[in-house]
């Protein structure tokens, strides 16, 4: 079982990623322990949440490309190398709220307000569920609207949308699966052609560098990937 100790952190992030997580140190924000877990926050080029699982064998999980193709990433070296010292040194992270237990103190009708109020304010995560509930009616006509509208490319995107451009790609590769899974084949094969065409100068036009995008058209090419 592999705890979590400098060394190991060391062996497993490769000297690079460990050495550049040394630098983002200062960038470790919003940390919070519970049970054998931590979260924080790690401010880059964009800003990414990051969990430790602390107990008897180390694991951890960032939103950053490079840690979900399976990477110990310098956002992870930077936010355990923070919870060691405090552990070591003090002071210790707080508890974490329970969220999950507030979320099931909620009655139905408080938690679909509590969504589609988040869904107001996040275009991603409002596209995300417009698009799911469109595959779900088997509504293609809708879908294509919606990821024509998300995708189509007609000028540079900067770095800044970088983000929800690859989310958007994420949310349509996700439409194709519930396509699939609800016996519309034919519609899942005719919607892939179609997202296949309007990413195809992605990797050109959208400035990508923490790699969200390419992530994302490798889920396009390869749905059953990691």
């Amino acid at each position: 079982m592999t705890s979590l100790t400098r060394e190991t952190l060391h062996d497993l992030a490769g000297r690079k990623s460990f050495e550049r997580g040394l630098d983002y140190l200062g960038r470790v924000t919003g940390l919070l322990h519970r049970d054998d877990s931590v979260t924080a926050t790690v401010s880059g080029t964009r800003r990414y949440r990051v969990r430790l699982d602390t107990g008897t064998r180390f694991s951890w999980d960032c939103d950053c490309p490079w840690a979900q193709e399976g990477n110990c990433c310098k956002h992870v070296v930077a936010v355990a190398l923070v919870h060691l010292y405090e552990q070591e040194h003090g002071p210790t992270a707080p508890a974490a709220p329970d969220v999950e237990a507030h979320l099931r103190s909620l009655d139905r009708d408080e938690l679909l307000a509590l969504l589609l109020a988040e869904a107001d304010r996040s275009p991603a995560l409002s596209l995300d569920l417009q698009v799911r509930a469109a595959a779900s009616a088997g509504d293609t006509a809708a879908l294509r609207t919606l990821l024509e509208g998300a995708l189509r490319l007609t000028s540079p995107v900067p770095w800044e949308q970088a983000a929800d451009y690859a989310r958007a790609v994420h949310s349509a590769v996700d439409a194709v699966g519930l396509l699939a899974s609800s016996d519309r084949a034919e519609e899942a094969v005719e919607l892939s052609g179609l997202l296949h065409t309007l990413t195809e100068d992605a990797e050109d036009m959208v400035e990508d560098p923490e790699g969200e995008v390419l992530a994302a058209l490798e889920h396009l090419r390869d749905p059953t990937g990691p």
